[in-house]
């Protein structure tokens, strides 16, 4: 259970990163459909026993082709995967009270990462109250996010 804790934790930590890195992958990816450099084509000679035509330049268009096939169904499918993860984070955060919710965005959301004295004293609550509520929020999270 505690690996899940941790988890939990990490995926809010990085919450507001998803946005950037779902963008980034998108640029990946049309820079590899816009990527038409090919590399230098030797011209000796070849000769083959058989009557088989082969083309260097054929060949290596081929083999980059498939090559940037498999790259951008890999980058599409990483894609889906962190806005799945956004979308699902997002609901759940969506379900939290009031109270809840603000812990979660003072503590995990904020560019800065406020001290359970300072959200403490933001809730209204004593530190240690903040701490047990992050438990509870970060278990039931867990357990809507990661089943």
């Amino acid at each position: 259970m505690e690996d899940k804790f941790k988890k939990m934790e990490r995926t809010l930590y990085d919450y507001r990163k998803l946005d950037t890195a779902i963008n980034n992958i998108d640029i990946d990816i049309e820079h590899l459909k816009n990527d038409i450099t090919l590399k230098g084509v030797s011209y000796e000679e070849r000769s083959s026993p058989t009557n088989a035509f082969s083309s260097i330049v054929e060949n290596e268009v081929i083999k980059r082709s498939e090559h940037m096939e498999k790259e951008i169904a890999r980058l599409k499918s990483l894609k889906a995967d962190k806005m799945a993860l956004r979308a699902k984070i997002y609901n759940a955060l969506k379900d939290l009270k009031d109270h809840e919710s603000k812990l979660v965005k003072l503590r995990y959301l904020d560019k800065d990462r406020r001290t359970w004295l300072d959200i403490g004293l933001e809730l209204g609550f004593d530190m240690g109250y903040c701490q047990k509520l992050r438990n509870k929020i970060i278990n039931e999270l867990t357990e809507s996010i990661y089943p």
